[in-house]
């Protein structure tokens, strides 16, 4: 097999340039207004297509935020509109859905909000998300093992963090995986 330096590729550190500056929406930029189903789905588009929209698969569908509702994840909309907090629940579970299995996601979002308001628990959660993609693929294209995730498996948001971890290092992978096949396509060779 080739060895490929991901750290040359402009594709690849173009992507990281991209992730070096990309922010999740914190709880107080998420819509306070009740949205419906069509608009939800656009703010969480419009959210995570940057860091995880290069693949085919839609990022969230109706079935995916019914079938949330229907295993007791996210809260029944009121009048079928949809709150901060629906939306906060859903970036959250697309985010995690990644890497973690939604029994897992479950008890992580239950854990972490057992002695904290869903506000701070959530932008926490952006900012873990954040760090975590950054020094993966920082990792990942210069070869520096030396910089490290900080947390303690006895605060309550080791399960979290080593979700987003997960999700960080998955993300990369694929997004290294979709630059190799289409330079295999480009180069007139098959998809890997």
């Amino acid at each position: 097999m080739e060895n490929i330096s991901f750290g040359s590729d402009q594709r690849m550190t173009e992507y990281a340039a991209a992730m070096a500056d990309f922010k999740l929406p914190r709880w107080e930029q998420i819509p306070a207004l009740g949205l419906y189903m069509d608009q939800v789905i656009t703010v969480i588009d419009q959210a995570l297509s940057p860091m995880i929209g290069f693949n085919e698969e839609p990022i969230i569908t109706p079935s995916m935020i019914n079938n949330y509702v229907k295993l007791g994840m996210v809260r029944k909309p009121e009048k079928k509109k949809y709150s901060r907090e629906h939306i906060a629940s859903l970036i959250v579970i697309t985010i995690l859905k990644q890497s973690a299995s939604i029994g897992n996601i479950r008890l992580g979002i239950d854990t972490a909000l057992k002695n904290s308001d869903p506000q701070s628990s959530y932008d926490s959660f952006c900012d873990y998300v954040e760090r975590s993609v950054r020094i993966v693929i920082h990792t990942a294209i210069s070869n520096d093992e030396t910089v490290q995730l900080e947390f303690s498996f006895n605060s309550r948001h080791a399960l979290i963090t080593m979700a987003v971890c997960s999700f960080a290092t998955k993300i990369v992978t694929a997004k290294m995986v979709s630059i190799l096949r289409e330079t295999a396509t480009s180069d007139g060779g098959q998809t890997v």
